[in-house]
């Protein structure tokens, strides 16, 4: 009888193990699954937005509807992925801009969503420059602006995203006469020496130097600070 019983257990515990393992094994075929659908959602939101920065494809009210379902798919797939939730926030910033949402709810939404991200990566700069350039669209200039700004400085010396948030918003403010560009202003010759120089930041820096039709006084600002700069991606010898 005692051996019947022993045999018994351990079949019992044999199937156990089988389907435990078994169990597990699906579960990881799951959630790489669901990890690699999500990371393909992610990536062709990235495309939209990137197409829509670059006047590639126009902003229509359909493709924000879509880029908005697909990024909240990447995140019920992969919930805890920090730079889903920073894409999503983008995607309600641009909502806001072209007016497909409520401005005031959808930056609050996504300046919500920024500040989670923070929690999760305190030290990357990139969260840090997109809630200062959230508290612009809100226009609101104070405090939490600057310690927005010099959080984004101070964890991302060179970062791209962070080059194009000072110079944008630096020369805004500048043309604009603004006093909180005195906030800005230690900044400004350092980010851009480091927006043109960087590939990944020279395009929309050169564009907003354009835009803001500043380019003799950038110009004036490098011509001490950055000959190289200054000579060859400016070209101020020829202004």
């Amino acid at each position: 009888m005692n051996k019947q019983i022993k045999w018994v257990t351990l079949k019992c515990r044999k199937y156990l193990f089988v389907f435990s393992f078994g169990f597990i094994a699906l579960l990881g075929l799951y959630n790489t699954v669901n990890y690699g659908l999500a990371s393909l959602n992610f990536y062709s939101v990235q495309n939209t937005l990137s197409a829509w920065r670059t006047n590639k494809q126009l902003l229509t009210e359909e493709s924000y509807s879509k880029a908005k379902q697909v990024i909240a798919t990447a995140r019920q797939r992969h919930p805890g992925h920090p730079l889903y939730i920073d894409l999503l926030a983008q995607v309600y910033e641009w909502g806001a801009i072209a007016g497909y949402e409520d401005r005031p709810a959808a930056l609050e939404v996504s300046k919500q969503l920024y500040l989670k991200e923070t929690k999760m990566r305190p030290t990357w700069p990139v969260s840090y420059a997109s809630l200062a350039m959230n508290k612009w669209l809100t226009n609101e200039f104070d405090a939490e602006l600057v310690e927005y700004l010099r959080l984004a400085n101070r964890y991302g010396p060179k970062k791209a995203e962070v080059n194009v948030v000072f110079v944008e918003l630096g020369l805004a403010l500048y043309a604009g006469n603004h006093p909180f560009y005195n906030e800005l202003r230690p900044y400004m010759s350092e980010r851009l020496s480091q927006g043109m120089r960087n590939p990944q930041s020279r395009e929309r820096v050169l564009f907003a130097i354009e835009n803001h039709k500043a380019k003799r006084t950038v110009c004036r600002w490098l011509k001490d600070t950055d000959e190289f700069v200054s000579h060859n991606i400016l070209r101020c010898n020829n202004t």
